[in-house]
């Protein structure tokens, strides 16, 4: 037998294979003999026993018959291996078959088998997955490939022999132990992905596809406990969801872990069809409960969603029906779970034909800008405008924001949209001063993923350049919610963008979680009080004192403030005795497309429309 002989602590390994470094073999083995899943050689319970039929057997489980399945043209190998397999007793069988096709099927075979074959009649690559010994007569000039190992005719004893199963052993224990550690989650010890994957097809191939549930679960702000408490923690805060989940499954179910705070639940519905709603329904009630971690109390959320499965579906459209569901389910707050149904797979397919419809628009440049006026209180003058999209579609009419910017956050077009947006409005704002328009500040909505977008400030400064448009009259509104996410990436832009003269404006102001320091410490100009607010201030007391408050607020702090959604006369004539410094609204003006804002502003109807509300 050619080759290296390697020996580990009395245990005794032949060739190392190309696809496992060294180091890990070894590393591997010694993991395995230190958590005594392989029985030393010399350990006394095994005394007397051949090492060659210590067939996976450990301290606590029998020792296993080994079959052997020689496949070869000639009765000579069978007669030499009987001949090396005689001092060894009968814990071994030899089985001689003329070829792999008299196997038959090779999922019945034994899995404590090793197939020894000359190499007319090795079995097809792919079609076996059991360890293949290959008969040589001479030894080989290169290393033979898809093989466990070889033996040549010539050195052929019972010794050989011996190391050749001893390595044919511990390379399956070690190929099953990287398996192992290739699909199981480090931190739970539950699967990962890539187990999941194979834990799924298994059992779609068990049950052909029924009696089985797929739960898709997502942490809610996950990421954002797991920024605030650090890395460690995070990882406290994983360990006691996966216990929760785990204290709710029974016999038959199974957890995965997808990513960083997703999960998968294999549900088995065999006994009873609703199974899988009792299991979402008490899954997600443990995981509404408050968690400890480091002596703080917090809550979490979690969206759920189910699919089930059904006969020859296979798992990628059981894998996309969850995830619609969780997706559905997200919309809901607190702990929610959502049932896949044919309805909101309808609505996916029409919101993914929609996101491609979107990308087309963005070519075919059907997208426009209407332009809502900003009031002045004090001067009675249109002091600014706000840029607002819509898209004119073929079928649908025109489209206000809401019915495609959040679909384009989630698909990421949000970001060309933005761009679209600015690069337009710099253009009408061109034309207005063509059309000698005094100038008039232009504010623009801009979402958190394009201010994290590295292209933002050559871009801006490029388009800036080429309409030739002083950069102080263009204002950027930025959310609330987009301040508080990164705080040290917001201020580090907008300074940068300060630089060229763009000022900032915080939006919705009153709906989010703004601190103080950061209004403080942030380059913002205005404060915009959003409509929620301002709506209600004639029927609710509570209202008037939160804008009268926001505005005083906002004053302190040397910002002006905008109120939007003013609609009739009571609201106006209420924020101008709490000296609000600007208003927005139908009651200035509904959103106007260039050409009429360009009669809005030049003959006389923005300044008849200003005498009627002042």
């Amino acid at each position: 037998m050619g080759g290296h002989f390697n020996r580990l602590d009395g245990l005794c390994s032949d060739r190392l294979t190309c696809d496992a470094p060294r180091y890990l073999y070894f590393a591997v083995l010694l993991h395995l003999r230190i958590t005594r899943r392989i029985p030393a050689v010399d350990d006394p319970r095994l005394r007397g026993a051949d090492p060659l039929f210590v067939w996976g057997a450990s301290l606590s489980t029998p020792v296993e018959t080994l079959r052997l399945l020689l496949l070869a043209e000639t009765p000579e190998w069978s007669a030499l291996l009987r001949e090396c397999l005689a001092p060894s007793g009968e814990n071994t069988v030899l089985v001689c078959v003329s070829g792999w096709e008299a196997v038959g099927d090779p999922s019945d075979i034994p899995p404590n088998t090793v197939i020894f074959a000359t190499p007319a009649l090795q079995p097809p690559g792919g079609q076996c997955k059991l360890p293949v010994v290959l008969l040589l007569d001479a030894e080989p000039d290169h290393e033979p490939s898809g093989v466990a190992d070889w033996l040549v005719r010539e050195s052929l004893d019972t010794n050989s022999l011996r190391r050749c199963l001893r390595h044919v052993r511990e390379r399956g224990l070690l190929e099953n132990t990287l398996q192992r550690l290739a699909e199981q989650d480090p931190l739970t010890g539950i699967a990962n992905r890539q187990g999941f994957q194979t834990l799924l097809a298994a059992r779609l191939a068990e049950y052909d596809g029924r009696g089985l549930a797929l739960g898709h679960l997502d942490l809610d702000n996950f990421r954002r406990a797991n920024d605030a408490l650090g890395h460690q923690a995070g990882d406290r805060l994983i360990l006691q969801v996966v216990a929760r989940m785990k204290g709710q499954l029974e016999a038959g179910d199974q957890l995965a872990r997808l990513g960083s705070d997703e999960f998968a639940l294999l549900i088995d519905t065999r006994r009873a069809p609703n199974r899988a709603e009792w299991m979402a329904e008490r899954i997600t009630e443990a995981l509404s409960e408050p968690y400890w971690v480091d002596g703080e109390s917090l809550l979490i959320g979690c969206s759920l969603g189910i699919a089930h499965a059904r006969a020859q579906n296979g798992a990628d459209p059981l894998m996309w029906h969850a995830h619609i569901a969780m997706q559905q389910a997200k919309g809901t707050q607190g702990c929610t779970f959502h049932v896949f149904n044919e309805r909101i797979n309808r609505n996916a397919r029409s919101l993914a034909d929609l996101e491609s419809e979107l990308r087309r628009a963005l070519r075919r440049d059907e997208l426009e800008l209407h332009y809502q006026p900003r009031l002045c209180l004090n001067s009675g003058k249109i002091l600014g405008l706000e840029a607002l999209v819509r898209w004119r579609h073929a079928e649908r009419g025109l489209l206000p924001p809401s019915e495609f910017v959040p679909l384009a956050e989630q698909s990421g077009l949000i970001v060309p949209l933005g761009y679209w947006v600015i690069s337009r409005a710099l253009r009408d704002m061109q034309t207005l001063r063509e059309q000698g328009i005094a100038p008039l500040h232009m504010a623009i909505n801009l979402s958190f993923r394009q201010f994290q977008d590295n292209q933002l400030l050559a871009t801006l400064s490029r388009l800036i350049a080429d309409r030739g448009i002083d950069a102080q009259w263009l204002e950027f509104e930025l959310t609330e919610t987009a301040v508080m996410r990164r705080s040290d990436l917001v201020k580090q832009t907008m300074d940068a963008l300060g630089r060229l003269g763009v000022r900032f404006s915080l939006d919705d102001f009153g709906t989010g979680f703004s601190s103080f320091v950061h209004l403080n410490s942030l380059p913002i100009t205005l404060l915009k009080i959003d409509k929620s607010f301002v709506g209600e201030m004639e029927q609710r007391e509570e209202n008037r004192k939160l804008v009268h408050a926001m505005i005083n607020l906002a004053h302190n702090l040397n910002l002006e403030v905008v109120a939007e959604g003013v609609e009739t006369a009571e609201q106006l004539a209420l924020l101008r005795s709490f000296k609000c410094d600007q208003v927005q609204g139908f009651l200035i003006s509904h959103p106007l497309a260039l050409p009429e804002l360009m009669g809005y502003l030049m003959f006389g109807q923005g300044k008849a429309k200003s005498s009627q509300v002042l």
